[in-house]
């Protein structure tokens, strides 16, 4: 079995995978994969130091995946959290 941070990790790929190559912001993350956001932010913090997901501030900025999704695996995903 996968513990809570895996499962939104693996919620929050899915759907970057689902909205690539487009961003999206951390409330609209929030939203489609129903995390709290506070979750949801210290998950992304993770998938970045990974080097799985991009995340930029600021105005145009949100969250993206770095590589293309057919590149990704679920044990990368595992792994970063």
């Amino acid at each position: 079995m996968f513990s809570q941070t895996v499962e939104y990790a693996l919620r929050a790929v899915v759907h970057l995978a689902y909205v690539a190559p487009e961003a999206c912001t951390t409330d609209q993350l929030a939203e489609a994969t129903r995390v709290p956001k506070a979750y949801l932010s210290k998950v992304i913090q993770a998938l970045v130091r990974a080097r799985l997901v991009h995340s930029q501030r600021g105005l145009g900025g949100g969250v993206s995946l770095a590589r293309e999704p057919e590149e990704l695996t679920i044990l990368e995903v595992v792994n970063a959290v």
